[in-house]
């Protein structure tokens, strides 16, 4: 063999060898054993809508038993290639005068159904997507602070087993570029005021499923006028829609197929979503380790203080102060303008004192106040009466102010988020997508978050911490106030049940979602905890927390609040000691969070909590609602 043959057939090979590495393998998708045989063709005009006029009356297929109306859709599996299927049914299309023309469409363009068809069956195709489409884009995260690596890595892990992708990342990937077979007629007509489209084509499914399979699909779509009231809203929709498959055109085509591939399997179904194949969700999370509180465990009683008034009071919060007083924010009732009414009120209850001293009064407001580490100042917002929302500042031995802000420097005050350290508050938008360190009356200007835009319901900042940390939709983690770039972060065990199928965002692990609760940080304890609400339970929900060790990133355990719906309230003590956990009833416990013992049981009167916090020195829980303040004496524990 001469030196150049061998030289063409060594380059030969190296090109085979590498588009055997390079090419994505195609998987083979057994064919499906699921179909719909419980139809019928229904002649009865009680399957369609009652308005629907006789022009566009025609008989129609149902699938299944108990069903009375119209399917929208039928879609007929064939175990047969394209060119054997669609010379079949384009012929009995064209008896019925359809004309069929060609649709081919990418991959990345098919159906959404369709979609999750093809990466349910081939995982290989995932993990190009995952290589090519999303793997930049985390890295560049990584890169930008948006993200951990942690975090990316187990994001890459959820994408490889996600069945769902976006056309435009698909898109990406040279592979779902390539064109799938597709014949379609297409028609729409107008029926007076009303209109009928036709909707029917024959996809080619060998690039989705790996074998020679076809899909024809039927699909009818009545458009009908609706009557113009003379009342009629703006808004009111023209048009009434209904869809429906025609039983002559679906028993023409099913007839086709049968004749001429008598030993050809099919398949029925309304939608392709039945021949879906489940993919597993690879478990990223954390394991929880559950403590259950003994009821043999010292109960505490409380001290329980009465507002006496000859108004309705209601407390909705409160802060203990240096000297012993506390700041309440108060419901009243009041006269106004010769009516009753309710009134906010921010008000100071002096030790040993019944009365309350009225510190502001407005419409709405101080249902949240925000301290400073040492107590001596807060801030909330309220609209006082007949104005605009406002934010104010109490400093104690001073009383309240309003902060008037120089024209558009007045942060979004109805939906801002508060973290707070020794310097004063850190403002943050509603998704903690920017940061503003408030100085007075000076706002720094926005410093962004690119973590932000990689989560889909906005993040939640935690009271706490040496530094801001949030909440979102995979665990906790620590952002850096000054750049927003993330710090750290850490995966959580579930917080919430896993919901059925795949999560909407298929690089997020449902179960980790966060709960309505908010946690919060311990920076004198160095711990976290973050609520968990599992519903999906034998007896009752499974409701607490989730402690982690903010130096280490481990789970310390899982505090189960026992008997409850949901965590109303939680609290953490100044010294990084104690941790309470209330319920929307009776139930309220207190943890000592590194020991990890049996917690203590608080006795709760026949009172609401409304909100709760420990004293400055950490040897109190108070709590109020309605118009009690109770104290809970720590010292003996």
């Amino acid at each position: 063999m001469s030196g150049r043959m061998l030289d063409i057939k060594t380059r030969v090979l190296w090109v085979w060898i590498t588009l055997l590495i390079s090419s994505t393998g195609q998987a083979q998708m057994d064919f499906p054993s699921t179909s719909q045989d419980d139809w019928r063709l229904e002649s009865d005009s009680s399957a369609l809508r009652s308005k629907t006029p006789r022009k566009l009356r025609t008989p129609v297929l149902i699938m299944g038993e108990g069903r009375t109306t119209a399917s929208e859709a039928v879609v007929i599996l064939v175990d047969a290639p394209f060119s054997a299927v669609s010379s079949v049914v384009v012929r009995a299309w064209e008896k019925l005068g359809y004309s069929v023309k060609g649709a081919a469409l990418q991959r990345a363009d098919l159906p959404e159904d369709w979609r999750r068809l093809m990466l349910a069956a081939q995982p290989d195709l995932r993990s190009v997507i995952v290589n090519k489409a999303y793997g930049p884009e985390l890295a560049q995260a990584v890169k930008d602070g948006a993200l951990t690596d942690n975090e990316r890595a187990r994001r890459l892990q959820l994408l490889g087993a996600s069945i769902q992708a976006h056309s435009d990342a698909m898109r990406k990937v040279p592979e779902l570029r390539e064109p799938v077979q597709r014949l379609r007629y297409n028609r729409e007509q107008t029926r007076g005021k009303n209109y009928r489209t036709d909707d029917y084509d024959i996809l080619d499914l060998e690039p989705i499923m790996g074998r020679p399979v076809t899909a024809v699909t039927i699909q009818r779509r009545h458009a009908l006028a609706n009557r113009k009231a003379f009342f009629a809203l703006a808004d009111t929709p023209q048009f009434t829609t209904q869809y429906l498959v025609p039983a002559k055109d679906f028993q023409a085509t099913l007839d086709a197929i049968n004749k001429a591939l008598p030993n050809s399997a099919i398949r029925l179904a309304e939608s392709p979503e039945v021949w879906i194949p489940s993919v597993p969700i690879p478990n990223t999370l954390p394991a929880a380790d559950w403590r259950y509180p003994s009821a043999e465990g010292q109960l505490i009683e409380p001290l329980a203080h009465r507002l006496g008034s000859a108004q309705v009071i209601s407390l909705r919060a409160v802060q203990p102060q240096p000297d012993g007083s506390l700041i309440l924010s108060v419901q009243t009732s009041a006269e106004r303008n010769g009516e009753e009414q309710w009134v906010s009120a921010l008000a100071r209850l002096n030790p040993d004192a019944t009365a309350l001293e009225s510190l502001w009064e407005g419409g709405i407001g101080a249902d949240e106040l925000y301290a400073s580490l040492d107590g001596k100042q807060l801030w909330f917002t309220g609209y006082p009466f007949d104005e605009q929302i406002g934010l104010f500042h109490y400093r104690q031995g001073e009383g309240v102010v309003s902060l008037d802000f120089p024209e558009g420097e007045q942060p979004r005050l109805d939906t801002m988020q508060w973290w707070i350290d020794r310097r004063g508050p850190v403002l943050a938008s509603f998704k903690v997508g920017y940061f503003r360190r408030l100085d007075g009356l000076t706002m720094s200007p926005p410093q962004p978050t690119p973590r932000s835009d990689w989560f889909p319901n906005h993040q939640r900042l935690l009271e706490g911490g040496t530094n801001p940390w949030v909440e979102d939709e995979q665990g906790v983690a620590e952002l850096d106030s000054a750049s927003g770039r993330v710090l750290r972060s850490f995966a959580v065990p579930p917080r919430l049940d896993m919901p059925e199928g795949l999560p909407t965002w298929p690089e997020l692990d449902p179960r980790a979602f966060k709960t309505g609760a908010k946690g919060l940080v311990s920076a004198k304890g160095k711990w976290l905890a973050t609520v968990f609400n599992i519903e999906n339970t034998e007896n009752s929900p499974l409701v607490g927390v989730h402690l982690l060790d903010t130096d280490k990133g481990n789970l310390l355990y899982s505090a189960v609040l026992p008997e409850a719906n949901g965590v109303r309230l939680i609290a953490a003590s100044p010294d990084g000691r104690w941790l309470a956990l209330y319920d929307y009833g009776s139930k309220l416990v207190l943890w000592d969070v590194r020991a990890g013992t049996n917690p203590f049981r608080l006795h709760m009167p026949r009172v609401s909590l409304e909100d709760m916090t420990f004293s400055l020195a950490s040897d109190s829980l108070i709590g109020v609602g309605d118009e009690h303040v109770l104290v809970w004496d720590l010292v003996e524990p």
